[in-house]
């Protein structure tokens, strides 16, 4: 149960990103979309790696 819990992590990103970004007047939406980038990534990297095989 793993997976599908970091594809709503990530949907729940970029769901809040575009949320914020059509509400708010005066936000700098290039910033705002950078930062979920970098929260993808991070986010991707830690929760979608393989998992190690004991041997």
């Amino acid at each position: 149960m793993k997976y599908p819990w970091v594809a709503l992590s990530l949907g729940i990103i970029w769901i809040s990103t575009t949320f914020l970004i059509l509400k708010k007047e005066n936000i700098d939406a290039t910033y705002v979309l950078m930062v979920a980038f970098v929260g993808t990534i991070i986010i991707a990297l830690i929760g979608l790696r393989a998992p190690k095989i004991k041997k």
